[in-house]
């Protein structure tokens, strides 16, 4: 099943909002910022700062950008490692690039998929990529911020 998220640019890193699952600011962190900015530089989406459509899914369809390989899950027992996330490494146009999902990949399936597969396109007309929710408000929460990059 395709799944549709609208990030965009929080200072350096990219972030997302998720009203379904109360992310707000979910920042894409450890070498996933990365790989967006060269997707979308790629691709020549405009003004992909204020926000655009990426569209992944664990089953490929027709002309995805990209795939991405699992690798490696964090050690759930590692003190060190507070939220385990999973590592996933693919080639982000041309180049092979490597980056860590947070638990909130938790949210759009069930397990870790071995394989995930990303579209990105601008911004439909009428989507804002922002939740607008008070500060305070007690449905919103995320793993990782833009400050925890």
């Amino acid at each position: 099943m395709k799944s549709i998220l609208y990030p965009y640019l929080l200072g350096s890193t990219w972030v997302f909002d998720d009203p379904t699952t109360g992310l707000k600011a979910e920042a894409f962190v450890s070498g996933m910022s990365e790989m967006i900015f060269r997707l979308i530089e790629d691709k020549d989406i405009p003004n992909a700062d204020q926000g655009f459509a990426m569209i992944f899914s664990d089953e490929p369809f027709r002309f995805h950008d990209a795939e991405m390989r699992w690798l490696r899950a964090d050690d759930p027992d590692d003190p060190d490692e507070p939220m385990p996330g999973n590592y996933y490494c693919g080639e982000i146009s041309g180049q092979e690039m490597q980056g860590w999902l947070c638990p909130a990949l938790l949210h759009y399936f069930d397990a870790a998929p071995a394989r995930l597969f990303v579209k990105a396109d601008p911004l439909p007309e009428g989507i804002d990529p922002i939740w607008h929710v008070a500060p305070d408000d007690p449905r919103q929460r995320h793993f990782f911020g833009p400050e925890d990059e």
